[in-house]
């Protein structure tokens, strides 16, 4: 039998690419981040030092080494994926990489909470029994177990195992899968508890059927909301201020930022320049963005602009948060030293050069903004509009309440803002042509016989009422060949939610200090 103990006395060595590959062909999350990292610290608490921790989730302190690694973990899948690392991408990355770290601690402390532990025979028999095509190719690499025709050999592979003939340029790659599986076998374990109390009813399978089987034809009389006219909609001054203080909090909040004004020096990027030329140009670019600031920090940014003549690029307000780019255009992408610049120094100052996107930039501090709120005039036209919409929404009911539905329906679409839909068809489960999918009409459609009419349904856009045309028959044979398939279909997919719905609501518990936009 493999000697688990054994291969952890063997020199470790990261497979980096391993990963990756072996995420996607399990296509269960959590593992990336390899062995329980963050278990490691638990007896850190109080503030967090920064100097050395990203944040923390619950009790558990978050290295940066840690969190630079996940980050990379993101960064090299995009690469994979054939994706460009734009400052877009490198912001998903960060952001996916903390969302990562948070479910893995979550996690970990629910495994340790139902004693999960992997034994070293589970993953024997695991590589033993059904190796993952990541593993099989690292195998493949070293040139062992192939057959003729560069195919992976499972017969020979299993009887090296059992007979203990492995070779020996296999022992770092086994500890690596060790640790990697350890997590990974624990995960699934974890996964399983949840999953045990999925049950599908043939009930909700039929009805699943149905929903999406049955083809049915409606008529309809529609109107869209943004058709009523803006004259028939009266909005009072205390309507908005009532709206502004219900969205006050939640829409309207300012967090501080700091002004500052920069000055931005494009690349050189020219097609019928020589790349030598180009390269001289660019170092004469940072030579003088370094001059500039210089300059800047013994005189003023002001007094550097007039000696340099040059002007102000932009003024804009920076944020510590990772959204948006923090204030930063986006076309300079994420330049969080120059955030970070902002938030620690004093205003009057002036940054050293930083590189951006698109160039190199010099930072001047203007002035630091409490948080504080937009004013209800600031926000007055928003709010209007959301209030119009309503509005107009039940204007167009009012007008479908008033219209006689017994009445031949191409006539009543004389009226200028009702139109007629004839024979619009699609599932019950499906999107129909103008008024698209709406949950109201699927249940009203489930109980409708033909020639009857729903009642007035509304949605964001639109506020209409149908007439049932046609619908087809159940067919229970039909049914019957595959309801068994998708009953198992239906149990995955209850499954993933049941267990997708505990982590989202533990996020939401959990405590987490994200300082991220106090570090990078």
């Amino acid at each position: 039998m493999l000697s688990m103990s054994k291969l952890r006395e063997q020199q470790k060595w990261i497979l980096w690419t391993l990963l990756f590959f072996f995420v996607a062909s399990m296509t269960v999350g959590g593992l990336v981040g390899g062995a329980n990292i963050v278990s490691t610290i638990q007896s850190f608490f109080g503030k967090v030092d920064t100097r050395y921790y990203v944040g923390k989730v619950g009790n558990e302190p978050i290295p940066i080494s840690y969190f630079l690694n996940e980050r990379q973990i993101q960064l090299n899948r995009m690469r994979n994926q054939g994706r460009s690392i734009d400052s877009r991408a490198q912001q998903n990355a960060s952001d996916f990489a903390w969302n990562n770290i948070i479910e893995r601690v979550i996690k970990d402390k629910k495994i340790e909470e139902f004693n999960l532990k992997v034994q070293d025979d589970e993953i024997y028999n695991f590589l033993l029994m059904s190796p993952p095509p990541a593993f099989k190719n690292n195998l493949k690499e070293l040139g062992l177990f192939t057959d003729d025709d560069n195919n992976f050999d499972l017969d020979e592979f299993q009887t090296s195992v059992r007979n203990g003939l492995l070779p020996d340029t296999t022992q770092n790659l086994l500890m690596t899968w060790e640790n990697y599986l350890r997590t990974y076998l624990a995960d699934r374990k974890l996964q399983n508890i949840y999953n045990n109390s999925v049950s599908i009813s043939s009930h909700e399978v039929k009805n699943e059927y149905i929903l999406n089987n049955t083809n049915c034809t409606l008529d309809i009389l529609n109107i869209k909301s943004n058709s009523i006219n803006d004259s028939l909609i009266a909005i009072t001054d205390q309507e908005i201020n009532n709206k502004y203080k219900q969205d006050k909090e939640t829409k309207y909040k300012i967090d501080p930022s700091v002004t500052v004004q920069y000055k931005l020096w494009k690349n050189i990027n020219a097609t019928d320049i020589d790349s030598l030329d180009i390269i001289d140009l660019q170092d004469s670019l940072l030579q003088l963005s370094i001059d500039f600031a210089s300059d800047a920090q013994t005189l003023s940014f002001n007094e550097a602009l007039d000696l340099f003549e040059e002007s102000v690029t932009d003024t804009v307000d920076l944020t510590e948060s990772f959204a948006n780019n923090s204030g930063i255009p986006f076309q300079m992408g994420v330049v969080r030293q120059a955030v970070r610049f902002a938030f620690d120094n004093k205003v009057g100052s002036t940054s050293d050069s930083f590189q951006t996107n698109n160039g190199l930039a010099v930072f001047n501090i203007i002035k630091k903004n409490k948080s504080t709120y937009k004013g209800v005039d600031e926000v007055r036209n928003s709010i209007e509009r959301f209030i119009k919409r309503d509005k107009k929404t039940d204007y167009a009911n009012s007008i479908l309440t008033d219209v006689d539905l017994s009445k031949d329906w191409e006539s009543i679409s004389d009226d200028i803002n009702i139109e007629y839909l004839n024979n619009i068809s699609s599932n019950l489960n499906g999107s129909f042509n103008t008024i698209g999918k709406n949950n109201s009409l699927i249940k009203e459609l489930q109980n409708l016989n033909e020639g009857e009419t729903s009642s007035i349904i509304s949605s964001r856009s639109n506020v209409f009422v149908v007439k049932l045309k046609n619908k087809e028959s159940f067919s229970e044979s039909n049914f019957n060949e595959v309801k068994d398939s998708l009953k198992k279909t239906m149990i995955i997919k209850n499954k993933n939610q049941i267990y997708n719905q505990w982590i989202n609501s533990e996020k939401d518990r959990i405590d987490v200090k994200d300082l991220r936009s106090k570090i990078f």
